[in-house]
Formats: structure tokens, C-alpha cells, sequence
């Protein structure tokens, strides 16, 4: 269905308007499929599913809370009240790092590898349902195009304010 049908729009859409209405459309239907499908039923948001695939895959002694931050996919991220939420969860904890005694390293325990495991197997299905309609080459082509697209306007996004 194209975007001026589904969002009942009677007039014509600049082009600009058509691809940024198109995207966050998109985005907010991927969203829904992994909240419904994976994190509610877990009581856990993306951003804490995001920490905790981080440091399932980070070294053995964990991360600074600035090495999680820049590996998140939201960067904008409260990742201090996200680590202190998971540890009231049993799921990450801090320990004392020796090289720097102003910050501890987060690093996901027992519990949190267990949830993040239990996850696992939803989060790739959905990952697949997401791009079922799509043929290898379409996929190739979408993740170019999202690739350049985040290379033009990152400079602009992370840019300080002020």
C-alpha cells in the first residue's frame, strides 16, 4: 500500500516528506512486531535487550558505561539508569575496575545470560520475518541505501548543540 493510502493523505507529498514519512512508518511497525513479540512478554525495553546483547558479546570483564553507550543502536540512551535497572534485576552487575576507580565495569551475570538465551531464538525469528518479503538482492540493496542514508546525516545528528 503506498504511504499517501495508508496515512489517508489526499494531496501529493514532497518527496523529502514521502521517504522521511515512509521510514518512520516503517520503523514504528518493526518496533511494534519486536515489543508484542519479544520484550513485553519479558518485561524488559529494546534499549535493556540492547545492553545485554552488548555485554553477552563484550570481553569477559565487562564495559565502562561509555563503551555500552557508543555500541547502542538508540545513542541518545540513559545507559546509567538502563544498567542500574537491569541490576535491580539481577541481570548485569558492577564490578571495581582496577585501570580507572571513577567508573565501574557493567558486566552481565548468570541471570542475564540466561534471559538474553531464552530471547534468542524470538529475537531471530523476527529479525527474519522482518525481511521475508524481500529477496537477498532487495536486502542487499535496502541496507546500502539505509547505510548511505545514516553516512549523510550522521555528522549532522551527532553534531554538538549549541
Amino acid at each position: 500500500m503506498h504511504i499517501r493510502e495508508e496515512l489517508q493523505i489526499s494531496k501529493p507529498i514532497d518527496s523529502g516528506h514521502e521517504v522521511s514519512l515512509a521510514l518512520l512508518l516503517g520503523r514504528e511497525y518493526v518496533v511494534r512486531l519486536f515489543d508484542q513479540g519479544l520484550y513485553e512478554p519479558e518485561g524488559i525495553s529494546d534499549q535493556q535487550y540492547n545492553v545485554l546483547r552488548i555485554l553477552k558479546g563484550g570481553p569477559k570483564d565487562g564495559y565502562l558505561v561509555k563503551d555500552i553507550r557508543c555500541r547502542m543502536i538508540y545513542r541518545f540512551a540513559d545507559v546509567p539508569r538502563l544498567v542500574n535497572r537491569l541490576e535491580a534485576r539481577g541481570l548485569v552487575k558492577r564490578c571495581e575496575n582496577p585501570a580507572d576507580r571513577r567508573g565501574s565495569r557493567i558486566q552481565i551475570t548468570p541471570r542475564g545470560l540466561a534471559l538474553e538465551a531464552k530471547m534468542h531464538g524470538c529475537h531471530d525469528a523476527l529479525c527474519q520475518k522482518v525481511d521475508r518479503c524481500l529477496s537477498p538482492e532487495e536486502c542487499v540493496t535496502l541496507l546500502s541505501l539505509l547505510e548511505r542514508l545514516r553516512d549523510d546525516h550522521r555528522s549532522q545528528v551527532d553534531a554538538p548543540q549549541g
